[in-house]
């Protein structure tokens, strides 16, 4: 009994400790890099673009999804620095890209190479593997309730994982103190949300959110699935994709109305909450460099940026639909994201942790309306349905 909660305390220990430092060490170089990124960094997108085609296919969420599902695993410890350098390049150079798919990999590299370490079984394995992407997802945002629940939802859609829970829970607090409280990680602070007087317009006008969310996020899977089949199409070998796919994200990037679309984009996280907010095209250009960026080969997650198309998008509302900007672009920034990840519960537990409690049925609502309308496929491909849970009929 002692050799087995000792493994166990030792796995949970040394998972926190690396997951929550690497986050830290990701998150740092993020900085840094939007503080010395000039304009001319932008001519090495083919550069990178060639590179990321000449190197080793790494390891993706979707790797570890199939992981989870019983497939045979792509992972092992060189994982997460690889993806952590490839995803810091990517932004050096501009490329619209987040940073959640970085941390969640990261911290699932990890996890099952220390679960292999100690001979685990099978199903265990599965468990900390769990643990591992929700300890990196609750570390790279701060949301330690979100990153749980992340890691208990992701595999199969309608369906929590809940002999994970414990593993879940305890890495995805351990790794966010480890952050926070040892490297003094900051993140972004949001204004707390507060709900109208509820009434049957109001149900109405959230069930109109949610509806535009889901077109939207069906927009964003299809272009960005459309753009990365048509590019593998190309009848030119595959380094000299590479060089093609920079050179189109370059010329985009040109374009004046597209600067501010330009790498991971925080300094305009909290723009569209304020009450004089009037920038409606930004979510549009942005959803266009995202897809472009993650269609034509550049690493990193899609979080940030569908926070950033969801928030500006729903906010550009408020003086059409009559709510508040703020109570729009919580909205937005929570259920696209969480819609397209079709992980309902993480999307709502996201949003208390960032904006307070008081709006917790919006973000479930429109979250689950996003899942539904955006189709079966969300961002992650791998995920499966559960069999009780209504599938939408088209992908």
């Amino acid at each position: 009994m002692l050799q087995f909660w000792g493994k166990r305390i030792v796995l949970v220990s040394v998972l926190a400790t690396a997951v929550g430092s690497l986050a830290s060490l990701f998150l740092w170089g993020l900085q840094e890099i939007e503080q010395i990124r000039k304009p001319i960094f932008l001519v090495g997108l083919p550069l990178i673009g060639l590179l990321f085609r000449l190197l080793a296919k790494p390891v993706s969420t979707k790797d570890l999804i199939s992981s989870l599902q019983g497939s045979t695993s792509r992972t092992n410890v060189w994982s997460a620095p690889f993806i952590l350098v490839s995803t810091w390049v990517s932004h050096l150079v501009g490329a619209s890209v987040g940073r959640e798919g970085t941390a969640v990999i990261m911290g699932g590299a990890i996890a099952e190479t220390l679960s292999e370490k100690l001979t685990f079984t099978k199903e265990e394995k599965s468990i900390w593997l769990r643990a591992g992407m929700s300890a990196g997802f609750a570390a790279i945002f701060g949301t330690p309730w979100a990153g749980c629940f992340f890691g208990l939802e992701i595999s199969r859609v309608g369906k929590i994982h809940w002999p994970a829970i414990f593993a879940c829970g305890i890495s995805a607090f351990a790794a966010n103190y480890i952050s926070v409280h040892v490297y003094g990680t900051n993140h972004v602070l949001y204004p707390i949300i507060l709900t109208p007087l509820l009434s049957g317009v109001f149900w109405a006008k959230l069930i109109c959110i949610g509806t535009f969310l889901g077109l939207l996020g069906l927009g964003y899977t299809r272009l960005e699935s459309s753009i990365h089949a048509a590019f593998e199409r190309l009848p030119v070998q595959s380094a000299l994709k590479g060089i093609i796919g920079g050179v189109i994200c370059l010329i985009f990037f040109q374009f004046s109305f597209a600067k501010e679309s330009i790498g991971l984009g925080t300094a305009f996280l909290t723009r569209p909450f304020a009450e004089n907010f009037s920038n409606e095209y930004f979510a549009w250009i942005k959803l266009v460099a995202t897809t472009l960026s993650l269609g034509l080969g550049f690493k990193g997650g899609e979080a940030t940026p569908l926070f950033l198309i969801g928030s500006h998008a729903a906010s550009s509302l408020s003086n059409i639909i009559h709510l508040p900007h703020a109570l729009l672009a919580g909205i937005g920034f929570v259920s696209l994201y969480a819609g397209l990840a079709k992980t309902p519960i993480t999307g709502m537990c996201l949003g208390i942790e960032l904006f307070g409690y008081e709006a917790w049925f919006c973000y479930l609502i429109c979250t689950l309306l996003v899942l539904y309308i955006s189709g079966s496929r969300g961002i992650f491909k791998s995920q499966t349905w559960a069999s009780y849970f209504p599938k939408p009929p088209y992908e």
